[in-house]
């Protein structure tokens, strides 16, 4: 994943008080990916199973790169060498003071199925009336999310993120970084149960996306038991295939097939076939 920073010389200043370390020249860009690499950029060196993200240092250099965070620092590299404990963990310090600097809404979005189409449509809806940032592709990780929101700027009204878990407690990690105001978790079900083992382990990591919101919005699913089921600690908008909720919501084929909802007596046509679609 590459990035283009809005704002060069602010992330500068916000890098520095994060980590206590300067650039010495401002970056464009910040990549994890050696092959994206672009003059100017900050490459950040990731230490995963398969691969050694500083084997490839003195190539990230050769191509332009200003500076690359590493964990460990290597003799014989002709380039400036940032050392960190760890460089994810680095770079989301740097995104919460990058967030922090802004106070609209920030959305995030999690469940078991249905993240990425729901991220979109509500992206359609909001950018009626803002200029929204949101994530890219699914872009959901601790590794993509802080790289997602240092493209954060004033000019933004909303911003919407994704949130994915492959295992226990990645959503509470997520959400210490994003920081969000609103959350919605469109549904839990035993789907990529390999990390989970049991259900009630997704719903419990799903449902830190709700914990996190003690003094902002959640919106529940009543129609999901799972998610029926979560503590809410701040305010709640329930919505669902049930008379019993705040936006109680039926839904109907047409003759083509497509499915229409009708949401307190206003119909909305989804232009889908698609039921799992319709419900998002």
């Amino acid at each position: 994943m590459r990035i283009n920073l809005p704002n060069p010389t602010q992330f500068s200043r916000v890098f520095k008080s994060a980590l206590g370390k300067s650039l010495d020249l401002e970056v464009q860009g910040i990549t994890t990916d050696s092959r994206e690499v672009q003059k100017g950029d900050l490459y950040i060196a990731i230490t995963g199973e398969r691969v050694d993200g500083h084997s490839f240092l003195q190539e990230v250099f050769d191509k332009g790169a200003n500076a690359a965070l590493v964990s460990k620092s290597l003799e014989n590299i002709y380039g400036n060498q940032i050392l960190v404990k760890n460089t994810v963990d680095a770079i989301g310090k740097v995104s919460i003071l990058w967030r922090n600097q802004f106070d609209f809404p920030i959305i995030g979005i999690t469940g078991s199925n249905g993240k990425t189409s729901t991220k979109e449509l509500l992206k359609h809806i909001l950018s009626a009336k803002f200029d929204i940032h949101a994530t890219e592709g699914n872009y959901n990780t601790s590794i993509s999310l802080p790289l997602t929101l240092l493209q954060l700027t004033s000019f933004h009204g909303a911003s919407i993120l994704e949130m994915g878990a492959s295992q226990p407690g990645d959503i509470k990690e997520l959400c210490k970084i994003a920081n969000p105001t609103h959350g919605l978790i469109t549904n839990i079900s035993p789907a990529h149960l390999e990390g989970f083992k049991t259900i009630e382990n997704v719903a419990k990591t799903k449902g830190a996306l709700f914990e996190s919101l003690s003094k902002g919005v959640a919106f529940v699913n009543v129609a999901d038991n799972q998610v029926a089921k979560l503590k809410i600690f701040g305010d709640k908008i329930t919505f669902g295939l049930t008379p019993d909720c705040d936006y109680p919501t039926d839904l109907h084929h047409e003759k083509d097939g497509t499915i229409t909802l009708t949401i307190n007596a206003q119909e909305v046509p989804t232009n889908s076939t698609n039921l799992s679609f319709a419900k998002n």
